[in-house]
């Protein structure tokens, strides 16, 4: 019997621990999501379905929200333990929320207003005395708003439905949306509608955040860290396999979508996730700052307010040993006993806190700082337009916009005319001037949702949405007249500076961003070659470039 038991051992030890000795018991954690079950949360099935999580060590109850509900409330009231949220998870903590932000799913917002395609409706100021329904949890629309000087209460509130077709059958004018989904039944109703975006006024937020609370990271930092990555893994792989989520959420929760319109959200939700650009999950705390600043200019939130512990910090400090703990222990003892040392101490923490309070004061001006360069990440410091980087990221868009939609869509090049003889003649200060005196211009009298950017130097691009080409150029060549009459004045000198354009239109001259950028640049050429101060409109064959 004996022999046996130790053959039994050996054989146990040859081939490892077996299965039953090896399993531990998985933790059981619940993830609230914000609305019903879609594609929108494709990387958390994907980290379910393909074991992520139970490679973690981890069971997840992945729970779909009722409309209307509020998925912060919910982790804070301990339903769950971790949840997605919008940029709201900010002014909850203003309101001391303790919740913490572990990683960003959306680059961009898909939040923005649908609007009825009427004429009655071109801007978001068009929405005053309107019903609009807005959901609950919508904080960047309001800023939005604000932003654009429209009162949230000069609208004719309604509550919200969560059901398009109140905007189909004209029951409201408008409603809060996500880009990447509610649009698909109005295409698909071949309903004209307009797009009222905040990118359009500067307020590009991040989207669907992963967040928990300080309690959690507190008692189970490792779950956290565990639960992130393992949800980050599931989001690489379903933004890699879309059809393959699709059939997933059909199969795991019902057809309650069917499979083209899961598709149609998993493309929408590309160019707002940004998988190929940017990290899933990476989000820049200077990004926050400038969220922050966005809404403390607006009154949501006081000036500088400290994200301190609500960015998630992966590698917190070690904590102390318990050797160290004894240490500081004898040594509260002897300071107890010496009161020498004692008021030595006490220097030292007059000196610490006039070092920190240093290191506050350097903290507001580095926050203040990284706001600045946020800003400048989209525009032009002199005129306050919008840069190159801007108009790369969203003519594409916009393009993709007016292909779905039916609409025009028309591209304006201009330059100014002998600009170099003005910088020669007056000074680069007086030409500064001037590119100011146009910008300012074009801001004035400018549509909301136009995107007026500064190209480089002297050039400039504006796009202007659902507007055609004959309209374009009538707005161009009222401009020119405009600019070419006003005088402008530096120091004892007055002179006044024409300029060319160039106008191109999707989808006549061009279906993607640089052939209507080719097209546009060609005709500015043509516009200077026969005599400047004047607007010359694309051909439809092919132009030599500049």
């Amino acid at each position: 019997m004996k022999t046996l038991i130790i053959l039994l051992c050996c054989v146990l030890s040859w081939g490892g621990s077996p299965a039953w000795a090896q399993a531990r018991p998985l933790e059981k954690v619940t993830l609230q999501l914000k609305w019903l079950h879609q594609f929108q949360f494709a990387g958390y099935y994907a980290a379910q379905e393909m074991g992520f999580y139970r490679e973690a060590g981890l069971e997840v109850d992945i729970r779909e929200a009722l409309p209307g509900s509020d998925p912060i409330s919910l982790v804070l009231q301990g339903q769950a333990q971790y949840g997605v949220g919008t940029s709201s998870l900010l002014l909850r903590r203003k309101q001391g929320a303790p919740v913490v932000v572990l990683g960003v799913i959306f680059q961009h917002s898909p939040l923005v207003f649908l609007a009825r395609g009427t004429p009655e409706i071109s801007s978001v100021h068009d929405l005053t005395g309107r019903r609009v329904m807005i959901e609950p949890l919508s904080d960047e629309l309001l800023a939005y708003l604000r932003q654009e000087g429209v009162k949230p209460e000069s609208l004719s509130g309604l509550d919200h439905s969560f059901d398009p077709k109140d905007l189909l059958a004209g029951r409201v004018d408008a409603i809060s949306a996500y880009i990447t989904d509610e649009p698909y039944f109005l295409d698909k109703a071949r309903f004209p509608y307009l797009t009222l975006t905040p990118r359009s006024a500067g307020i590009d937020f991040y989207g669907d955040n992963l967040f928990t609370t300080e309690a959690e990271l507190g008692r189970r930092p490792d779950r956290a860290r565990a639960f992130l990555e393992a949800s980050l893994k599931g989001w690489r792989y379903a933004m890699s396999h879309p059809e393959e989520i699709a059939d997933l959420i059909i199969r795991r929760y019902g057809e309650r979508h069917g499979r083209d319109y899961l598709l149609y959200e998993a493309r929408q939700m590309q160019p707002l996730i940004q998988p190929d650009l940017v990290e899933l999950g990476y989000m820049n705390p200077g990004r926050w700052h400038h969220i922050a600043a966005t809404y403390a200019s607006l009154g949501m939130l006081p000036e500088d307010f400290p994200l301190e512990g609500f960015l998630y910090d992966p590698k917190p400090a070690p904590p102390l040993s318990t050797n160290m703990r004894l240490v500081l222990v004898a040594l509260g003892a002897l300071v107890l006993i010496f009161f020498g040392v004692a008021l030595q101490i006490a220097r030292l923490n007059r000196r610490l806190r006039k070092s920190m309070a240093d290191m506050t004061l350097a903290q507001a001006r580095l926050r203040e700082s990284e706001s600045r360069l946020q800003q400048q990440a989209t525009r032009d410091s002199l005129t306050g337009l919008f840069n190159r980087r801007y108009l790369d990221e969203t003519l594409e868009l916009e393009i993709a916009q007016a292909r779905r939609h039916g609409h025009p869509l028309s591209v304006v090049m201009l330059d100014l005319d002998h600009f170099k003889q003005v910088n020669d003649t007056y000074g680069h200060q007086a030409g500064d001037e001037v590119l100011k005196a146009l910008g300012a211009m074009l801001q004035e009298d400018s549509r909301e949702g136009d995107i007026l950017c500064r190209y480089g130097g002297e050039e400039f691009c504006l796009v202007f949405p659902n507007m055609p080409p004959a309209a374009a150029q009538a707005r161009a060549d009222a401009w020119r007249q405009r600019f070419a009459a006003q005088v402008h004045q530096f120091g004892d000198f007055r002179f006044q500076v024409t300029f060319s354009a160039g106008l191109a239109s999707f989808p006549e001259h061009g279906a993607h961003r640089d052939e209507l950028i080719e097209r546009a640049d060609a005709a500015l050429y043509r516009a200077k070659h026969q005599g400047r101060n004047r607007v010359e409109v694309a051909v439809q064959e092919a132009e030599p470039g500049t």
